[in-house]
């Protein structure tokens, strides 16, 4: 799935970089031990077709992403897996036979170029806690394994184009992660339960100056 810049190809990384960190694991603030592996297009299948469904489920919400309409899972793969693509699991046997996904999975995300070229040292993040897991401080794991693996890949810097205002949760965790608000957009999306459009925020962070 292209950008309005097209396809846009991730810059040059060291892969053994990754490989040292992961799995990330964590405690959130509920207690929950949880992983943070990587995930691709050669994962299992079944794994891939669940995170579809949480997927297809924060579209039809229409709250937190823009997308309006259900992608099928061809399109779901070339949107979330096209880059570097992450879950966060319930740590538990690391052996997939006969995992139930649906009891494992508690978040998922991806990071990817946000602009390309010249620009394409700045990274953009997709965060899902499907709604079973919220409020466990699942987002905030998330978000810190974020901080660890967009440099580790070879990004200097983060833009989120899209947090919606009405996303309280969203928008204090990025302020407590020590991002920086760079602007907004004024009447930005339309999303489901609300009359007036929405506006957005634009969350950056500079890996090389930030702490």
């Amino acid at each position: 799935m292209s950008s309005a810049y097209g396809s846009i190809v991730a810059p040059q990384f060291d892969s053994s970089k990754i490989s040292s960190i992961l799995p990330i694991c964590k405690e959130t603030k509920s207690g929950m031990l949880i992983e943070i592996a990587m995930v691709n297009n050669n994962s299992p299948i079944p794994l891939i077709s669940h995170l579809h469904q949480i997927f297809s489920k924060v579209i039809e919400e229409g709250t937190s992403y823009p997308q309006e309409f259900e992608l099928d899972e061809q399109e779901f793969r070339e949107y979330f897996l096209s880059h570097h693509a992450f879950v966060a699991l319930k740590a538990k046997d690391k052996s997939t036979n006969g995992v139930v996904w649906d009891e494992r999975v508690v978040g998922m995300f991806y990071i990817k170029p946000n602009y390309p070229g010249r620009c394409s040292h700045i990274c953009n993040g997709g965060f899902i806690v499907p709604h079973k897991s919220r409020n466990l401080g699942v987002g905030k794991a998330m978000g810190e394994a974020f901080l660890q693996l967009a440099p580790a890949i070879g990004y200097k810097s983060s833009v989120f184009n899209l947090v919606f205002a009405n996303n309280v949760a969203s928008v204090n965790l990025w302020k407590s992660l020590n991002f920086v608000e760079i602007g907004r957009v004024p009447k930005a999306a339309r999303l489901q339960g609300y009359e007036e459009l929405v506006e957005a925020i634009v969350f950056y962070k500079d890996f090389e100056t930030d702490v």
